[in-house]
């Protein structure tokens, strides 16, 4: 008698694969879950919106609003100006904040996308919290309160960094690529950029150095470009060749070796101030960089990442030494990729590298997460604040009719910057509720009686006072 055959058992099993779920699904799974831990979706829902966007979601000619047009001299953003013309300024604040919050998400799967590994395909999990990393961005969080300005920036980034890896099959797409994004940037906002120059930088990392240095110096021309765009248009609508800098930026144009040290003294505190900001980032950075040194095959890739840096870095310090103008920390997004990069890099090495990666990233996704629900929580507390005022204040009479209203500021804070813009952003929230009608400020006779009340709403007879607040930690 013979042992019973392979076929006559029946067909051999094969072990099954753990299930797989689909990229698509993985995707839309993560971007949601970021908007839900991020408490982005509050800030999309029911906005906060900062006084200098304002003017950007106002019809023109409306009372205490900035001209839109007018910023152009001293800010050359000329696209944010196009855009209020076709669309800012039939916006409300719910339809811009989720169009800008849309934008971003899209950016961020974009972006996601060209940091994954090119050799090695990453387990889901893993995959996820890359993405949820590359969302909660500590340095891009603050920007959520200016949808109106900044709507066609992000725009702009989602669509370039889309058609990054398509545009980086040959040179001339990606020349063409690198003058549109960062034209369009710099007319828009010139932060963006950087990030998608550095972008760019990731995606090239398999090809010759002679192609990153080619992008690094086409970088530099194209925002060269930009700038004369912006000079250009300038001189043609205003006159004048250039920008000329609001003074509350603080401008000190260089001439002499002593504004050279005061210049570079500013580049100086604001780097500082850029790395008390990140501190806890900026460990984890380090720890990945370290890492990825470590691993002679990731090492190429770092040493690709920190020559972009260097480009870019170095373009900001001459900004600040010529101008004497510092970039708020908000304005450095290139700073998460510094810190983001090398992480995601380790996550393509060997050995360790991998595990270690994750670990930086799962660092930096929680103080990401942190750092985005503080933000919004404080911004959020401040509207709730606000608009429970404007609520007092503007409910109907018997008649259904609202009485004007009137503000008083406590005169110290109301000589200051941050009492004027929460003034600002006060009014505006009065003028939305009230159907276009702009509060003024109380008369003297008024702001006496207003004090003496001792209350935030003060019912005047024919018109209403609203106190504003005192400004809140985070401004």
């Amino acid at each position: 008698m013979t042992a019973p055959t392979a076929a006559a058992i029946g067909p051999a099993r094969t072990a099954r694969p753990g299930w797989l779920p689909p990229r698509w699904l993985v995707v839309t799974a993560v971007l949601v879950l970021a908007l839900v831990l991020t408490d982005a979706v509050s800030q999309a829902v029911v906005p906060f919106i900062r006084r200098d966007d304002w003017p950007f979601l106002l019809p023109p000619h409306t009372p205490f609003a900035t001209s839109v047009y007018a910023k152009n001299l001293s800010e050359g953003r000329w696209l944010n100006w196009a855009w209020w013309v076709g669309v800012g300024q039939h916006s409300t604040p719910l339809t811009a904040s989720l169009t800008y919050v849309t934008a971003y998400v899209v950016f961020v799967a974009g972006l996601w996308r060209v940091l994954r590994p090119v050799d090695r395909a990453l387990h889901w999990a893993v995959d996820a919290l890359l993405g949820v990393t590359v969302f909660a961005s500590a340095l891009w969080v603050q920007l959520l309160y200016w949808p109106g300005t900044l709507t066609p920036s992000v725009l702009i980034a989602a669509a370039a960094v889309w058609t990054l890896p398509w545009a980086s099959r040959t040179r001339p797409r990606l020349a063409v690529w690198l003058l549109l994004a960062t034209v369009l940037t710099t007319l828009t906002y010139p932060p963006v950029g950087v990030v998608l120059f550095l972008a760019a930088v990731v995606q090239l990392r398999t090809r010759p150095w002679k192609d990153v240095l080619l992008l690094a110096g086409g970088y530099v021309v194209a925002y060269a470009v930009g700038v004369a765009v912006i000079y250009g248009l300038n001189g043609i609508f205003f006159g004048h060749l250039g920008l000329k800098i609001a003074a509350w930026r603080h401008p000190n144009p260089i001439h002499d070796l002593h504004t050279l040290r005061v210049n570079a003294g500013r580049f100086a505190r604001e780097a500082l101030r850029l790395g008390s900001a990140l501190w806890i980032a900026a460990l984890v950075g380090i720890v990945a960089v370290v890492a990825a040194w470590l691993d002679r095959t990731i090492r190429p890739l770092l040493v690709r990442l920190v020559a972009g840096l260097a480009v870019v870095v170095a373009l900001s310090a001459a900004q600040t030494v010529v101008t004497g103008v510092v970039t708020d920390p908000r304005g450095e997004l290139w700073a998460w990729m510094a810190v983001l990069v090398p992480a995601a890099l380790l996550l393509g090495g060997a050995g360790w590298s991998p595990r270690i990666g994750i670990a930086c990233l799962a660092a930096l996704t929680v103080f990401g997460v942190l750092t985005w629900r503080a933000n919004i929580g404080a911004h959020q507390q401040t509207r709730s604040e606000y608009a429970a005022l404007v609520d007092r204040a503007t409910v109907p009479g018997p008649s259904g009719t609202r009485r004007p209203v009137v503000l008083y500021q406590d005169p110290a804070q109301r000589a200051t910057s941050k009492g004027s813009i929460m003034a600002g952003t006060l009014r505006m929230m009065v003028r939305q509720a009230q159907g276009g009608v702009v509060p003024r400020w109380c008369a003297p006779a008024e702001c006496v009686r207003i004090k003496a009340a001792g209350t935030q709403v003060a019912d005047l007879g024919s018109v209403v006072g609203v106190v504003v607040p005192p400004p809140p930690a985070w401004i």
